[in-house]
């Protein structure tokens, strides 16, 4: 979540724009950043916002989550929001003081920007209105975005990163840049129904067969990329011609893993069986080697990038002067 808002610093007019109850007032102040307030509004209306994302993106188990041994998710989400919040106040004002704020002209053209996405979708445009968000409200937020852009952008052009810099983080972090991996298709007669129930013994008989004849047919010369458009069960795979691009060790199940990796390009497997069915895999290229420094060094240079900026937020948040009630912050709900 850190990196999240170091690297993006999301724009608070989305958070704004979600509702929610409240047994707190609105203008209750859950926290002041070099005396700007938080508050309870913005907090209750961020919180819903990411709780809404993370269980499209995870699902509701995500609360159930330790984070650290006998703390769950659920436990440390209203800190790492109400943290996430800090930042974005913080880098602000650093911005400000830096004298990079945006022109009148700069704001009007994204405001209009704004009016019409909002504009274009009715549905979101009535929730601003039920929610009494007028336009001074989404000005004032478009200023905010452009603030943190610019400074995002004047940190990069003045950030110097030394080739010495990014060869020590190749040497340390090598492991990272040895590749092994293969580009493979494969053509699945499946043993399970669409709810992930296995199949009785005489349906996975007939899938064996099934199978039994399409490697036939494969093995015989037969366009690979066809016979998995014709009969593969893996649909989504199917539709490309089976093919599953690269993947590296530990990215499928073993038995499928074991049989790829042991291919060499060019060659069909035998039927190779897991737990979702019958599989017929063919190898197309395979890459065992170690990158060079000059490979990755474009790589490197962006995470290093991303890591001092992720640097300078929190260093911007820790000098700052903040207040937390946290009265007031445990009676805000999620």
């Amino acid at each position: 979540m850190k990196k999240i808002i170091a690297l993006v610093l999301s724009s608070v007019l989305c958070i704004s724009a979600v509702g929610c109850s409240s047994k707190v007032n609105d203008n209750d102040v859950v926290a002041t950043v070099n005396g700007n307030n938080i508050t309870a509004k913005q907090f209750q209306a961020t919180l819903a916002l990411y709780k809404e994302s993370l269980e499209v993106m995870y699902g509701s188990t995500i609360w159930d989550t330790e984070v650290e041994d006998g703390v769950k998710y659920k436990d440390k989400f209203k800190d790492i929001m109400l943290d996430q919040m800090i930042d974005i106040e913080a880098v602000c004002e650093q911005a400000k003081k830096d004298g990079l704020t945006p022109s009148e002209k700069e704001i009007d053209k994204a405001f209009e920007e704004l009016k019409k996405s909002i504009d274009d979708d009715k549905e979101y445009k009535k929730k601003l209105e039920d929610l009494g968000i007028d336009d001074t409200y989404l000005k004032s937020q478009q200023e905010q975005d452009l603030i943190i852009q610019k400074y995002k952008e004047n940190f990069d052009k003045n950030l110097k990163i030394s080739d010495e810099e990014m060869k020590t983080y190749y040497d340390e972090h090598k492991d990272d840049y040895y590749k092994d991996e293969v580009k493979a298709s494969h053509i699945l007669i499946s043993t399970v129904d669409d709810n992930g129930k296995e199949l009785s013994e005489s349906k996975k008989k007939e899938a064996k067969k099934k199978a039994e004849e399409v490697l036939e047919k494969a093995k015989s010369g037969q366009e690979f990329s066809e016979l998995a458009k014709e009969y593969s069960d893996d649909t989504v795979s199917a539709s490309q011609g089976g093919d599953l691009g690269y993947f590296t060790k530990g990215k499928m199940v073993k038995a499928f893993e074991d049989a790829a990796f042991n291919l060499k390009p060019g060659d069909i497997s035998d039927i190779v069986e897991s737990e979702y069915g019958y599989h017929i895999i063919k190898v197309y290229d395979k890459v065992d080697k170690q990158l060079s420094f000059e490979e990755v060094k474009d790589e490197i240079k962006t995470i290093l990038t991303e890591n001092k900026y992720i640097e300078s937020i929190e260093e911007i948040s820790k000098k700052a002067k903040v207040e937390k009630n946290e009265s007031i912050i445990k009676k805000v709900k999620f």
